[in-house]
Formats: C-alpha cells, structure tokens, sequence
C-alpha cells in the first residue's frame, strides 16, 4: 500500500510538474522587434525599413490600461482628412510591426492607422497573456485614447486584427461599445482550441491527458477563467459588421475554428474561406492584391464614405 501511495504521489508530482512547464509556454510568449523584423525578412519577402518608408512618421504613444500596464504604440496620420481610423491587433509573439503586412490591403481605405504591442510583447509592459480576455479590455483603451486624441466618434473607428488579434477584436466586439467595423483574419474560437490545437500538433496526443491540470494553473497564474476568452461565445453579442477572413491552407490554426464562429455572427458579416494557398495570415503578404478587394468591398457595403475617392 505505501508503494502505491508513493507512486501516486510521483505521478501527480510529475503530472504538475508537467503541467506547469507547458503553462510556462503559453504564459510566456517570446516577443521583440527584433525576432518580427527577422520574419519580415525571412517570410515576407521584404525588410522591415522597407516597409515603415512607406508610412509617414508615426507619433509615439503609451497608454495606461485599466490595470495599470504600460502599452507602447504608434498613430500612423496616412491622411490629411480622415474619415476612420483602423486599430490594429496583432497575433501571438508579434508587435506591432507584424500588422504592417496589412498595410497595402487597407490602401483604399481613407483612414489613419493605429498600431501598437500587446500586454506582454514588444514594448509594453511585461504581463501575462489571457487569450484575448483582457486585450480586449485594452483594445478598448487603446480606442478609448484614439477617440479623446482625435476626436472620431464610434462609428469611424475600425478593428483590424491578426490571429490572436483577431480573437482579441471579437472579444471587443461583444462589449456595449459600437466601432464602426470589425475585419479579422485567422482568429481562434476559443483560447483552449488555440492552445491545444498547437499542442497536440508539436508534443503528440497524448498531452490532452494534461488539459485539465495546463488550464488549472493557467486560471490560477493569470486570474481569469480561460473559458471566457472564447470568441465563439462572443459573436452573437457581436453587433458591428465582421469581414472574418481565414485560408483553408492555415497549419497553425484550423480554419474550421472561423467556419464555427462565422455561423454565430450577424447578418451584416461576411466570412471569406480561402483557397489562395497562404498558410497563417499570408495571405494578405502572397495575395495582397484580392486581399484587398475583399476589405474594400467590405467597406463599400458598411460605409462607403470610408472609402478615398
């Protein structure tokens, strides 16, 4: 019996043990400017000074958000008159240099644009991850401090995001707050199927034994029940008109993810499956062009006006 009690006990040692190191990777994301403009390089085809000479220079920000955190951002002025302003949001482990992708695929639009670097990535301020939960909270800061700067009222202000960003601006979405316009690209229908999804892929199957014990402590380290950062429950709260985007070729996350959410959203949405043949958010780098249409014809059907003439 004492033989039995001392393997058990190994057991859920190891199982802890485990557990947290596997918390520890997706509580601690791995995030510079230095490692985005390395894949600007190496996966885009392009530079990173490339790419801001085609901006203007940005006016610097920081904000505080709603618990205290420092987030580092940049107000890009594109036009002399805007009519909007697109936020962007960008995905896990980049900053806010992983959105200028998306630079060229708003280049119809006749709206500044906003770009800045997630809690815990880049040059904000160190802080745990939650899934989108509480970058929605900030997300809502970061607009909050565009509107008092620039004076846009709700209706002009849009939410681009990228994968995690793009959980992020749905969760936003589902606030009492009214933006303009929502466009995502590859987000994930929940913060577990985002993890597990990847987990299952780079560690095997057998890590779904560890689910509920990764999650347990994942709550406990970051304070928020990871079950409400679930996209998927918050499309039907969602008001504003979605342009949802993901490519059937993703390996990172299943597209299926966005076929689920897109059947909860409303009326005034519209989801794009693609068959391009990008994996992850390339499309928008290898299909720029047609990328583009779908944001400009998007545009035309929520407000023409935000469209340059």
């Amino acid at each position: 019996m004492k033989i039995g009690l001392a393997l058990t006990i190994c057991l859920i040692i190891v199982y802890l043990v485990i557990s947290w190191f596997l918390s520890n990777l997706i509580l601690h994301p791995e995030s510079s400017l230095e490692l985005t403009k390395t894949e600007i390089e190496t996966e885009w085809g392009t530079t990173y000074e490339a790419l801001v000479q085609l901006l203007p220079t940005p006016t610097e920000f920081s904000i505080t958000t709603f618990d205290g955190l420092q987030l580092k951002g940049k107000y890009y002025a594109l036009n002399d008159t805007p009519k909007c302003v697109i936020i962007g949001a960008h995905g896990w482990t980049s900053t806010w240099a992983g959105m200028l992708k998306y630079v060229p695929a708003i280049a119809d639009c006749d709206c500044d644009l906003v770009l800045y670097d997630h809690r815990g990535h880049g040059n904000s301020d160190t802080a745990y991850p939650t899934g989108g939960f509480n970058e929605a909270k900030d997300l809502l800061s970061v607009t909050e401090w565009v509107q008092e700067q620039k004076e846009f009222t709700d209706k002009q202000v849009g939410w681009l995001g990228s994968s995690w960003g793009a959980a992020t601006a749905l969760l936003a979405g589902a606030d009492k707050k009214q933006v303009g316009f929502i466009i995502v690209d590859a987000p994930f229908q929940d913060w577990y199927a985002a993890i597990f999804e990847r987990v299952i892929k780079e560690y095997g199957s057998w890590t779904k034994i560890l689910a509920t014990g990764i999650m347990k402590i994942v709550n406990w380290r970051t304070g928020v029940d990871y079950k409400k950062a679930s996209p998927i429950l918050a499309a039907p709260h969602i008001e504003e008109p979605v342009l949802l985007i993901h490519s059937q070729m993703d390996n990172s996350t299943d597209s299926q993810q966005s076929v689920n959410i897109s059947k909860h959203l409303n009326k005034q949405s519209t989801f794009h499956h693609l068959t391009w043949g990008g994996d992850h958010t390339k499309d928008v780098i290898i299909n720029t062009e047609k990328f583009r249409g779908l944001i400009t014809e998007f545009l035309k059907e929520v407000d023409g006006d935000f469209l340059k003439k």
